[in-house]
């Protein structure tokens, strides 16, 4: 099957009243997640000034706030209710806490830092390393790559709020954790491995949601989106901004309006509800 091209370049458009398909909902998932191993192949290759990492994690932390807003509870709500969407929120807030737990349990931290592997605290195998990480980058990535495959699946197509902020998200993210593997004494094909498939279930998993939450109930599908948004929340709090902070301090707050204010233009002006 051949892709009409011209058709993605509607993600802007408030006037598509045609559902999407899976090959939609495939490509978006790979616009969105592409570029996570790439960011983390650059991180592990070259020598990623911190600096710069805290300030894009800076940037990130608004980002993410503003895509938990407008692209991912806003949406829950309107299709769920209030109800599936708290408890989609406090069930993904407590599975992050759970699986942030193991993977400390397992040497690593999720900020995926490079500062984090600095102090020597990561004394586990290179395979349980491994394994720690995808765990980590799961967590938030696939229920928010699921909400693509979900918003494709009546008359709206994926809004290019939610494509820009998972992007903008994930390369400070892979920068961090690329650099942070390859001091930990990961090798750099290893790192790009496990990013690579990272990238193809979150991928995926736009796919799957699309073809079979189609019959699905509103309120799973809005318990399915609600959740990335916990994970998301506590990823900011636990993670980011406290990582972000060590290296901009007292500016972590004008980098994190940047951030909110890139995805609040998309959502709100360039697209508007």
């Amino acid at each position: 099957m051949l892709v009409n091209f011209s058709n993605y370049f509607l993600v802007l458009s408030e006037n598509v009243l045609v559902p999407g398909t899976a090959l939609d909902a495939l490509f978006w998932g790979f616009i969105a997640y592409s570029t996570q191993p790439i960011a983390a192949f650059c991180g592990a290759r070259f020598d990623i000034n911190t600096k710069f990492t805290s300030i894009s994690l800076a940037f990130t932390s608004g980002v993410l706030i503003a895509l938990l807003s407008y692209d991912l509870l806003d949406v829950a709500f309107e299709m769920g209710g209030v109800y599936p969407t708290l408890i989609g929120l406090i069930t993904g807030i407590l599975l992050y806490i759970f699986l942030n737990r193991l993977v400390v349990n397992l040497g690593v931290r999720l900020a995926h830092s490079p500062s984090s592997s600095e102090s020597g605290k990561c004394n586990c195998k290179e395979k349980k390393l491994s394994s720690a990480l995808i765990v980590g980058a799961l967590i938030d990535g696939i229920p928010e790559s699921a909400s693509i495959g979900i918003s494709l699946l009546e008359n709206k197509i994926v809004s290019a709020s939610i494509i820009v902020g998972i992007i903008f998200a994930n390369i400070p993210e892979g920068l961090a954790s690329g650099a942070g593997l390859r001091k930990s004494g990961s090798s750099l094909k290893n790192i790009t491995i496990i990013w690579l498939t990272v990238a193809f279930v979150c991928t995926f998993s736009s796919l799957f949601a699309y073809v079979f939450l189609s019959g699905a109930p509103l309120f799973v599908q809005a318990f399915i989106i609600s959740l990335a948004g916990g994970g998301v929340m506590a990823m900011i709090l636990q993670s980011v901004v406290p990582e972000a902070y060590k290296g901009t301090h007292e500016y972590v707050s004008i980098f994190g309006a940047l951030g909110y204010s890139s995805i609040f233009i998309l959502a709100k002006i360039i697209s508007p509800h």
